[in-house]
């Protein structure tokens, strides 16, 4: 172990590359976030045999061993850590500063795993703009250098193999458990099981547990042999499974084949690993992996919160090589020097990195004061963009299985029923404050399922059981509206996004899982519109807002607020820019108006005009996001819809009085 492997250097380079491309969206890399799993295994392995060598040779200690791992892990960390906070104060919001102090609170305190989770999931869009997403793989790290230790010094020798596989198995089966049968905990309805299997030492544990137990048996037999076939075999499915995941949930299938693969390959010696430009080049790289983890994330973050949503693929290659140099720096002048040549005594080296953690904790603080000032004397708020806009109540957005909930209706007898996503949703307060309508709407709703039979969206937070909840959820709701005495009109309304946009799709139609167009969702949209007609209801369908990919609502706030925004200088749409980004959209719903005759409500009508599509009215932003409504916009919104006088001329054109 004196000696730098270089089978392991490479690993580590191909797991933070795999990780930066992932995170870059450069390649075709769909598993890149496996890296994280890869370095899991890595560390289990160093960080046992370590300790395993200094209990065998009777001079492990506790001081010692802890004193090096804040040398080698503290001063990288707390270098990122002071820039990347320097850097929010041009790029965070006010709201984004109280999530990042909690993320950065929980960094120092090797937490950060434990927040996260009540922020948001790692794979949610809300997580693209969190500077520190990435430190909850450290903490975890961190709990398990904490625990490891004591749990090696406390047990006897023979029973460590007997307690790793115990651990593995307990650690690996109950991950299994919360991702493959998700649940909410019933005092955090917040936290579903697969966000916290993901985060959280437990479950992840089995990972890292893995490399210890290869560490213990290579301990024991240091000359053990592995093939080398055996080991590019593991290369090859290491390489396959990080570019063609074949798991939808994860951590799950792909990540046991992915600690398997990694264990293969650090069992033995490295002299499988042929030595080549290639290879050389990737250890190096390897070299930097600590510190290219590091600073790679905020870099991206940052670039997401100033484009406001997607960033330029030009950008993200510049934010890729300038994460490499940055890692290369920060590795030759802060983590080499504090490794290697920071010759201080053991308390005193404790006490500088304890006022050092107290300097990275209140480096924020000004800014959040100088923010506070600000839009107190301003009279600036914009909490607006932050509250909740899911209707009548929350319950309203319903869970895993349909019910109908009496505070999700303004009447026991409803005539209008609200069906959709969050689309749908945020019609809700402006519909409620019409003087007919609002006293007799009931909300059937779930978020991100289209009101559409049969079919459903699946992506990277969607995947097939939610689809499957999706469709069971909208044959819920058309067997209850069909039976409903009182309901007559019947208010559809969704992003449509995954289901009408152009190019290929991931559908789940009538119980499979399949690639296709857009035809199929349209198809299908036409079917329910007729079903709901012969259930004796007149459908209404309500386009979302005018869209064109960027956070409208963040816009009007950093500008306002003097925060740096990229790549646009008006938070209003370009008229021609939106028909551009969401023609598939606008194509699918006019074949369903030609195909079904079916009242369309565009709402391009009222936000847009010859040139551009208006997203505020004063210094009030209509937008919460990219698409959806604040409470003032949809009460505006609503207000020049004029939907009581549109339905009564409906009725006059019909003959009815």
């Amino acid at each position: 172990m004196d000696h730098v492997r270089q089978d392991i250097q490479f690993l580590r380079g191909f797991a933070v590359l795999a990780v930066l491309f992932y995170h870059a969206d450069l390649f075709p890399i769909s598993g890149g976030f496996l890296g994280v799993d890869i370095f899991f295994v890595i560390s289990g392995y160093l960080i046992t045999s370590i300790i395993l060598r200094d209990l065998d040779a009777g001079r492990f200690s506790f001081a010692q061993f802890y004193l090096r791992r804040a040398k080698r892990l503290l001063p990288a960390a707390y270098s990122t850590l002071i820039f990347t906070t320097l850097a929010g104060y041009a790029f965070l919001t006010e709201w984004q500063w109280s999530d990042y102090v909690k993320q950065l609170v929980g960094t120092v305190t090797f937490t950060a795993n434990l927040v996260l989770p009540f922020q948001t999931g790692y794979f949610e869009s809300a997580a693209e703009g969190k500077p520190l997403l990435h430190a909850w793989s450290l903490s975890l790290e961190e709990q398990y250098y904490l625990i490891t230790p004591l749990l090696l010094f406390s047990i006897a020798s023979r029973w460590r193999p007997a307690v790793f596989l115990l651990g593995i198995a307990v650690s690996f089966i109950t991950c299994v458990f919360f991702v493959s049968f998700p649940f909410t905990y019933w005092r955090l309805p917040t936290i579903d099981s697969q966000n916290m299997a993901f985060f959280l030492l437990p479950t992840r544990a089995w990972e890292l547990l893995a490399g210890s137990l290869l560490a213990w048996y290579m301990s024991r037999s240091p000359l053990v042999a592995i093939p080398r076939i055996v080991k590019f075999t593991a290369l090859f499915a290491l390489c396959g499974v990080v570019f063609f995941p074949v798991d939808s949930v994860h951590p799950r299938g792909d990540a046991l084949l992915a600690v398997i693969a990694t264990a293969l390959m650090l069992a033995g010696d490295s002299s499988w690993l042929p030595s080549n430009v290639a290879t050389r080049a990737i250890a190096k790289v390897g070299d930097w992996s600590y510190s290219l983890y590091l600073v790679h994330w905020p870099l991206f973050a940052f670039a997401h919160n100033a484009f406001l949503g997607e960033v330029p693929i030009h950008a993200r290659w510049l934010l890729a090589i300038a994460a490499i140099i940055l890692a290369y720096l920060q590795y030759e002048l802060v983590e080499q020097r504090f490794r290697y040549r920071w010759k201080v005594h053991q308390r005193r080296a404790f006490q500088w990195l304890a006022g050092a953690s107290f300097l990275v904790v209140v480096t924020p603080v000004p800014a959040m004061v100088s923010k506070r000032l600000t839009t107190a004397a301003d009279m600036r708020d914009f909490s607006y963009l932050r509250a909740p806009n899911v209707g009548l109540h929350p319950v309203c957005a319903q869970g895993r299985e349909f019910a109908v909930k009496g505070s999700c209706a303004t009447s026991e007898a409803p005539a209008f029923a609200v069906w959709g996503d969050s689309y749908a949703m945020h019609l809700i307060p402006g519909l409620r404050a019409d003087p007919i309508v609002g006293n007799s709407i009931i909300q059937l709703t779930k978020a991100a399922c289209a009101p559409i039979l049969g079919v459903a969206s699946i992506d990277s937070n969607y995947d097939e059981d939610w689809a499957r909840e999706c469709l069971a959820f909208n044959e819920k709701v058309i067997d209850f509206i069909g039976k409903s005495q009182s309901i007559k009109y019947v208010i559809l309304s969704s992003s449509f996004s995954g289901y009408l946009d152009d190019g290929n799709l991931l559908l789940f139609h009538r119980g499979n899982k399949m690639a296709g167009n857009r035809s199929i969702a349209i198809d299908e949209m036409v079917k329910t519109i007729e079903l709901i007609r012969l259930r004796g209801k007149t459908p209404i369908v309500v386009t979302p807002p005018p869209r064109a990919g960027f956070n409208v609502g963040d816009c009007w706030e950093r500008k306002e607020t003097g925060l740096v925004v990229l790549g646009r200088t008006d938070c209003n749409i370009d008229i021609n820019e939106y028909r551009s980004y969401q023609q598939g959209l606008i194509a699918s719903l006019r074949e369903v108006q030609d195909r079904t005759g079916v009242d369309i409500v565009w709402l391009e009508d009222f936000f847009c005009g010859k040139a551009r599509c208006t997203t505020a009215i004063g210094s009030t932003s209509l937008y919460r996001d990219g698409g959806h409504l604040t409470v003032p916009g949809s009460k505006w919104l609503v207000s020049q819809l004029d939907i009581s006088g549109r339905l009564l001329r409906r009725e006059q054109a019909a003959g009815r009085p």
